[in-house]
């Protein structure tokens, strides 16, 4: 079994958006940030878990000036617990844990005892005390039995993005990534892909389900949302950080996608 990995990533990681081929879970030591996986885009804070299947690229980032810290490791729940599946068979069922309204972040203060329990895991596997394959065994039962609970064992494989589709519009998701906070245009991104313009707009809404603009916005406020829970700088301050040079700009977009203003946001956290 390999050795998790316990990394610290800012605003600017060292890694581009990626897919892996085993599962993957993860634990936020420290640090706020956003995870875009696929065309979704979450905040999270220290004490949230991730989980992420195969078919979903992704990539996390922190906020403006901050670092994250994070253990991520590769898991094969269905090979490690393979010869005890007996009834709960539905829970290795790992094409579930994915798609459009997949939320990949776990909320620590929500859903401790799923956060906990893959943070647990980390830390068996890093230190290997004694009889720690058991434990690792046993203590990834408990975290497929919770997710199976948590998630809707229902949702549709169907709506997760072809990651070729990514794939082709991948230089633009990273620029994107890169500099959100910055003035970004849809000329510039087509470039990037080597696409035209109308090319581009169209194999980019095939890939992410939306246009370009919307997605830039989306990582925008999300990034906003996570600074405003997390953080005690002002507003216009967050504006600013967040690429917006309009302070009335930015809670016209924020209360539309949030459905109250930052400041209301910020008091209801």
């Amino acid at each position: 079994m390999s050795q998790p990995d316990f990394n610290t990533r800012t605003e600017h990681p060292d890694i581009a958006p990626h897919i892996h081929d085993l599962f993957e879970i993860g634990y936020c030591f420290d640090g706020t940030g956003i995870f875009i996986v696929g065309g979704k885009i979450f905040p999270f804070k220290k004490g949230d878990a991730v989980v992420i299947n195969t078919h979903e690229v992704h990539i996390a980032k922190g906020s403006p000036g901050e670092t994250t810290s994070w253990g991520f490791l590769f898991l094969d729940p269905i090979r490690l617990l393979a010869d005890n599946v007996g009834s709960y068979s539905d829970c290795l069922k790992l094409s579930q844990y994915c798609g459009a309204s997949f939320k990949n972040i776990i909320d620590g203060t929500e859903h401790p005892e799923i956060t906990e329990c893959i943070r647990n895991i980390l830390f068996e596997i890093r230190d290997r005390p004694k009889g720690y394959r058991s434990m690792i065994r046993s203590l990834t039962w408990q975290l497929m039995l919770f997710l199976n609970r948590y998630y809707d064992a229902n949702e549709s494989a169907d709506t997760v993005r072809d990651y070729r589709d990514i794939e082709r519009v991948m230089p633009a998701l990273d620029y994107i990534d890169a500099h959100y906070n910055e003035e970004i245009d849809v000329p510039g991104l087509a470039k990037l892909c080597f696409a035209s313009e109308s090319n581009f707009r169209k194999l980019f809404h095939k890939a992410m389900g939306c246009a370009a603009m919307p997605y830039l916005m989306r990582i925008r406020l999300n990034v906003a949302s996570a600074m405003l829970k997390n953080s005690d700088r002002s507003i216009l301050e967050i504006a600013l950080q967040c690429g917006y040079n309009s302070l009335s700009n930015f809670n016209r977009q924020f209360r539309d996608h949030f459905g109250v203003s930052p400041r209301e946001f910020r008091k209801r956290t």
